[in-house]
């Protein structure tokens, strides 16, 4: 699986879904114009008749204007007013049940969960069961090189699971209770799959399919509300009137105008639901096989696939879980399509290993820093230009030995780190912990710092960070990264004027020193990325480099000025990669602001996925200028993944 090809490829596939929501709708507009037609030619000869009676008895029957023109229009088909009529009705119903739908769902994964009932599992869960799932998924995380998704509980007894979200860095994971009940491995294996889900742009695609079919729905449903309320109500009404003729013929009327609306409508929502069915059946056979591919485990999967198939209760969620039954592990309600292969099927390829390519393992991991020595010789370590390269190459791929080195790094932070990267009202001392331990030992920076905490954080959380200092300081190098990877749930959580101060706090830390070293940088592209995917960020995914120089620009001068005094050096290292990119070189590198660095990372998140991977190897290109890659240099790479929403496994480094 190419992570880069597949995202392209989601993003083709919404437009293409777009291109036939435009046909079903032009579609639609003409099925509903012939029935507008049918209903005017009938009316119209019905008026017709009643004023032919009318005129031999003596009498004038006064028409309004809609009985006029449906006389007028006696035997006429082609009429550009009922076609405008017909299109604005389509547009109003099929087009406003698309877009409410969808804006209800523009916040992603946790919008889904929500709606289905879900709840958060706080970091600071007593419970067990759930602490351990937790830990699951933030291991594939960071080992996979995504921000830590938020864990949602579904209350049902029931095993299943979801992913969901319209980018890698907005995914949210759900799990039912009973999912989360199951033993470790088979847990690994289910979190596996749904990640595979996020991989392969499975994500964007299933939240488009169920904005679609909502709007075609609404169509029927109007239709349905005509025939059986509206209709019925003036045929009920005509009956106890005394123009009973007039009364029950108009509900007639309506009531067969609603039925084939109806029809209309449902036969839209039809066909979209086997369009939706046969997509999903496909994914799934290949999240299964990747889930397999990322544990190493056949076992873990199957075996929740087999107790799901002995399960003797189904799952029970809320009448939301039909639109979102492809987005599930397992078929989550009954279909009339199914939406899932069976699940007898889906254990035979996995125990025979059909359609699934292991691929052999790289070169074993070095064994976990443990000492204060073992430490420091890590912290020391360079990074293989070929190991950064291969990971680019494999991103959205986990391999045993990505996992392995996650588990020892994440083994490496001291527990009283991550409990403060997982809760908000912590999470902000952390960050500033960490810069000020970066800061060095410069006492007047310090002081400045100290003078920043203290105004722009709370009394509280500012002795919390005096506390963590010591502890930001010992840690090791390869752990920095991962620890900030922690924090995504956490900086989600902060209310709009703790995001303000927490990015007014990293400015001022970072300039306490006058200079910006390679992980000051690191902090600032990822907070920055992690508030500009909160809430309602762009989901785009359309542009090219050419069209933003400057952010380009931006980020390669970053990584080339970051941690040198050296200017001549810094400047070349720049213009290998504008050669790289085929673009002019530079005389002299330029001053990056705060500013231009946050304008920086919110632009480059709207690239085509084909272009990110292209900045990426350019990105490579400046850090080897000097033939070495240090592990601060492969942090700034990470970072800059982890912006552009490119799951760069962890790398395992290589000691001097």
């Amino acid at each position: 699986m190419n992570f880069f090809e597949a995202q392209d490829r989601a993003h083709r596939k919404t437009g293409m879904l777009i291109g036939l929501l435009i046909a079903g709708l032009v579609a639609m507009t003409v099925g509903l114009y012939a029935v507008f037609m049918l209903c005017l030619e009938l009316l119209g000869v019905w008026e017709e008749a009643k004023e032919q009676r009318a005129a031999e008895q003596g009498q004038h029957l006064n028409l309004d204007a809609a009985e006029r023109f449906a006389v007028s229009e006696i035997g006429v088909w082609w009429s550009p007013q009922v076609l405008a009529v017909t299109f604005g009705v389509i547009l109003v119903l099929v087009g406003g049940g698309f877009l409410y739908r969808y804006l209800q769902l523009r916040r992603g994964g946790e919008a889904v969960a929500e709606m289905l009932g879900g709840v958060r599992i706080e970091p600071d869960t007593p419970d067990a069961a759930q602490r351990r799932a937790l830990n699951v998924v933030e291991e594939m995380a960071i080992a996979s090189g995504v921000p830590v998704p938020p864990v949602f509980e579904l209350p049902d007894d029931s095993i299943n699971a979801f992913a969901a979200g319209h980018t890698v860095d907005q995914a949210a994971v759900g799990l039912t209770r009973g999912c989360i009940a199951l033993p470790r491995e088979e847990l690994q294996g289910v979190v596996a799959h749904e990640f595979s889900h996020i991989f392969n742009g499975d994500m964007r695609l299933n939240l488009r399919l169920v904005a679609v079919i909502n709007g075609v729905m609404v169509l029927g449903l109007a239709g349905l509300i005509l025939a059986r309320y509206v209709g019925l109500s003036l045929l009920m009404s005509g009956n106890r009137r005394d123009d009973k003729g007039a009364g029950i013929a108009v509900g007639v009327a309506l009531m067969i105008l609603g039925w084939l609306v109806a029809a209309i409508g449902f036969t839209g929502t039809l066909v979209a639901r086997i369009i939706q069915a046969a997509v999903s059946r496909q994914r799934e056979f290949l999240a299964d096989a990747s889930a397999v591919q990322y544990t190493r485990n056949p076992s873990g999967i199957g075996g929740a696939l087999a107790r799901i198939q002995h399960e003797s209760s189904g799952f029970k969620a809320s009448g939301e879980a039909s639109q979102f039954n492809h987005m599930f592990f397992s078929q989550a309600v009954p279909a009339l399509f199914a939406t899932h292969p069976p699940l007898s099927v889906r254990i035979e390829r996995i125990t025979s290993g059909q359609g699934i390519e292991v691929r052999p393992e790289p070169s074993a991991p070095p064994p976990p820093p443990t000492s204060s020595q073992d430490r420091a010789q890590v912290g020391a370590a360079t990074v293989a230009l070929g190991r950064l390269q291969a990971a680019v190459a494999h991103a959205g791929e986990l391999t045993q030995a990505s996992m392995d080195w996650t588990g020892q790094v994440m083994g490496a932070i001291p527990e009283p780190l991550r409990q403060a990267a997982r809760e908000p009202s912590s999470v902000r001392a952390l960050i500033a912990a960490m810069l000020m331990h970066e800061g060095g030992t410069d006492e007047a920076a310090l002081t400045r710092q100290r003078q920043a905490v203290a105004e722009l954080l709370p009394p509280e959380e500012a002795k919390r960070t005096s506390l963590l200092l010591p502890l930001a300081a010992a840690l090791p190098t390869v752990a920095r990264v991962p620890l900030l990877d922690l924090t995504s749930a956490a900086v989600q959580s902060l209310s709009t004027s703790q995001r303000g101060d927490l990015g007014r706090l990293i400015d001022q830390l970072v300039a306490a020193d006058q200079t910006v070293s390679r992980f000051e940088w690191v902090v600032s592209m990822i907070v920055d990325a992690m508030l500009d995917r909160g809430g309602e960020a762009s989901h785009s995914a359309s542009a090219k480099l050419e069209a933003m120089p400057r952010s380009v620009e931006v980020i390669l001068t970053i990584i080339a000025t970051a941690g040198t005094e050296d200017g001549g050096d810094a400047v070349r290292a720049l213009n290998q990669g504008l050669v790289a990119l085929e673009w002019d070189e530079v005389a002299k590198g330029s001053a990056v602001s705060q500013r231009e660095l946050a304008t920086a990372v919110h632009e480059l998140r709207t690239l085509r996925f084909a272009e990110r991977r292209r900045l990426l190897e350019v990105s490579m290109v400046v850090v080897n200028h000097d033939g070495e890659t240090t592990i601060e240099e492969a942090e700034m790479i990470r970072a800059i993944a982890e912006v552009l929403a490119v799951p760069m496994p962890m790398v395992v480094p290589t000691t001097n």
